[in-house]
């Protein structure tokens, strides 16, 4: 049974609800399910925009820990996972309803929508570094769109979550910090803005909007391989992900 819940309302604003039993990680059944639902909401037409939610604890929680371990073991390369560009391929604008935590790949995510809408009580960070391994899905060059660069430099450095209520003292460029209640119904006042809108403009706009982290996307993810090749090489860096990596 598919994690992911489509819903299609006949103004054209169609929403994707996350609900995987084990924290919307990004497991390959998550990540399949996920582009999967994807897809299909641009194939079928009709969607003037797409409102992303997850779980009202957690929106996102990046990636799965065995993931992580095949990245030590080089079994993998993190340049497969295409969520993000995926998001910014969507011929419609994407909102993020982030009404639980976003974490690491979680946060990601929510870098490559259109909109941001995230939660007072709920926390956001780039965790890469706790576990000794560089950042990924292009958090090393998008972040600082989001929140600004130095609040991006901190994030990325430090590793801390901060919670949405902090974010909002630090004057980001998040689009809105509301109670984590109010989430959702501030997600569909924008959707429905943008839905009284002509489709053809709003793909183009979109096409138009999304060219510019399009771009830095490439440019960063090359790098961040780069970077996962050497530091997923670290003997520390498997130790500390079986450390700490929440169970």
């Amino acid at each position: 049974m598919s994690s992911m819940k489509v819903e299609r309302d006949p103004s054209g604003i169609t929403s994707l609800t996350m609900n995987d039993k084990n924290r919307n990680v990004f497991s390959r059944q998550f990540v399949e399910d996920f582009l999967a639902a994807l897809s299909r909401v641009s194939e079928d037409g009709g969607t003037k925009v797409l409102v992303v939610k997850g779980r009202e604890d957690v929106f996102c929680g990046g990636a799965e820990k065995q993931a992580l371990l095949d990245l030590c073991d080089g079994k993998a390369a993190v340049i497969d996972l295409v969520i993000c560009e995926r998001l910014l391929e969507s011929p419609f604008p994407v909102i993020a309803a982030m009404e639980g935590h976003g974490i690491g790949g979680g946060l990601a995510m929510a870098l490559c929508c259109d909109v941001v809408i995230a939660a007072r009580e709920s926390r956001y960070g780039a965790v890469f570094m706790n576990m000794g391994f560089t950042p990924g899905m292009g958090c090393s060059v998008l972040l600082a769109d989001l929140v600004g660069p130095f609040l991006a430099s901190e994030m990325l450095y430090t590793g801390k979550r901060f919670r949405g209520s902090e974010l909002a003292a630090r004057a980001t460029n998040i689009n809105y910090i509301v109670p984590r209640k109010d989430v959702v119904a501030k997600a569909m006042d924008v959707a429905a803005q943008i839905a009284e809108k002509d489709i053809r403009s709003i793909g183009l706009l979109k096409h138009a909007l999304s060219a510019r982290k399009k771009k830095l996307l490439i440019e960063a993810r090359l790098q961040e391989d780069l970077m996962h090749r050497i530091s997923f090489s670290f003997p520390e860096t498997r130790r500390n992900i079986d450390e700490q990596y929440p169970e």
